[in-house]
């Protein structure tokens, strides 16, 4: 990074005396005789000290909600399942629907271009490929501004149903939030989802819907139990109904199943969740992009702890932390987008969407479960009570607070490795100067961060240490 020199005098000057030259490219220097005495420390030159030149952000907040959206159907009863959201809580769990989604009507079909091109909606584009008679009888939609000749109903309602929620999240993006979010996912959102499966989400939700459904071990109200003066009864009902959908759904496939999960971490990721190691998947793996991932990570690590190298000792010849490391995570990062690409074959965005969906309406569940659960009123945040959960339902011990929240260092896995890989969608890597100030101004902290949280979710594995450091989740292909 360059720097800049800030020259401090150590002493009064009289007005008349000369500046003393500074030197960019090495030390001042003095010419002539030296001299002794007082006209020599006079003639010496004034200290300089270097201070790094102060970075320019790059903007990655913006090119990611121009992403156009991308044809996706919502998982069954989206709006239902998510029903207990209320986007006027200012909790985790709300922080977590926010990042992704808000309540309003979602279009299945993509677009072409921006929101400033009405043209560019694919469904404007279905009376050209569609049967005239399928076309006639399938009808129009009459969204605002669009009259209602050109937008037809297809996929129908029968079929394909538009919920009341839709992809517009505030995540990696500046506070407060633009109007528009990002309508989309990427791949990064697919290691948000893993890092919250092994939180344990699924596994408590599913404790709790085996005891709706079937072994009655949590009295769970069923909607119809009048619990008495002051109780929120309706709220006590939507919950029953989420219950309901969700068994019913599970019963008959539609659910988001342990398998489909376990797919697109192995062919997206290259990675496994605890609960996939046992099921044998025969798929395509995405190793490199585990490798890569991590490796990025390590060279930003040297390349942080080269500046600070740097500065410490001033040293004018180390204007630049190191060229070569920059040069190495261009070429990482290069390597890494184009693993980027499976993310989009067969279901995996589908299966994403799904998962997303469902791990939010679990947390919304178990929030309002706990008391029922046996978790102490105490605990109102969910740093507090999902883990508190966990260990009743899934470890069946008695809550303990141990030195690592298990809660928190999933929670921060998620979402600094989430961001990070949002930046580097839009980010040109190629230009070496925007490559260099986003590593100074955008991603320091969640490298850093990341790395923090991995080395206390594994208890033992530092990031930093090595660029091949074996990492827990890497599915193990054969040599």
């Amino acid at each position: 990074m360059a720097k800049e020199p800030n020259v401090q005098q150590s002493g009064p000057s009289p007005a008349h005396a000369p500046a003393a030259p500074v030197s960019q490219s090495g030390p001042p220097q003095t010419g002539g005789q030296v001299a002794s005495g007082p006209a020599a420390a006079a003639a010496q030159p004034l200290p300089v000290q270097w201070t790094p030149a102060q970075p320019t952000p790059i903007d990655t907040a913006g090119p990611l909600r121009d992403r156009p959206r991308v044809t996706v159907a919502f998982p069954p009863c989206a709006d239902e399942l998510l029903s207990l959201i209320r986007t006027t809580d200012r909790d985790q769990i709300t922080e977590s629907f926010t990042d992704y989604f808000k309540f309003r009507r979602h279009k299945i079909l993509g677009q072409e271009g921006s929101d400033a091109n009405p043209q560019g909606e694919l469904d404007l584009r279905l009376g050209d490929e569609l049967d005239g008679e399928l076309r006639n009888c399938l009808g129009a939609r009459s969204p605002v501004g669009v009259p209602v000749p050109q937008r037809i109903a297809w996929p129908s309602d029968c079929c394909l149903c538009e919920p009341c929620v839709t992809l517009d999240g505030a995540r990696n993006q500046p506070k407060p939030p633009a109007p528009t979010g990002i309508r989309r996912l990427f791949a990064g959102d697919a290691v948000w989802l893993f890092y919250y499966v092994q939180m344990g989400i699924p596994q408590i939700l599913g404790v709790i819907l085996d005891s709706f459904a079937t072994n009655g071990r949590l009295p769970i109200s069923n909607g119809s139990l009048d619990l008495g003066m002051g109780v929120n009864i309706v709220r006590d009902d939507i919950t029953a109904v989420i219950l309901e959908l969700m068994v019913r759904q599970t019963k008959m496939g539609l659910s988001s199943s342990v398998r489909d999960r376990c797919a697109v971490f192995r062919t997206a990721l290259g990675w496994q969740s605890d609960l996939c190691r046992g099921l044998n998947l025969d798929t395509e793996v995405n190793a490199g992009f585990s490798t890569l991932f991590h490796r990025f990570i390590y060279n930003a690590l040297e390349y942080y702890r080269d500046r600070r190298l740097a500065f410490a000792i001033q040293t004018i010849s180390l204007g630049r932390p190191s060229v070569a490391t920059l040069t190495t995570i261009r070429d990482t990062i290069d390597l890494l987008k184009k693993r980027f690409e499976p993310f989009d074959y067969g279901r995996n965005y589908y299966n994403t969407l799904a998962g997303i969906v469902w791990t939010i309406s679990g947390m919304s569940v178990i929030r309002e479960l706990r008391g029922t659960l046996g978790v102490p009123t105490a605990y109102e945040r969910a740093d507090e009570f999902i883990p508190a959960a966990y260990d009743i339902l899934v470890l069946k011990r008695p809550v303990t607070r141990g030195e690592v929240n298990r809660y928190t260092v999933h929670r921060d896995c998620a979402t600094y490795a989430r961001d990070i890989l949002l930046d580097l969608e839009v980010l040109d890597h190629q230009n070496m100067q925007d490559l260099e100030n986003w590593l100074n101004f955008n991603v320091e902290q969640k490298v850093e961060g990341y790395r923090t949280a991995y080395r206390n979710l594994t208890s033992r594995i530092d990031l930093g240490a090595s660029a091949t450091a074996a990492v827990e989740q890497q599915v193990q292909t054969p040599p």
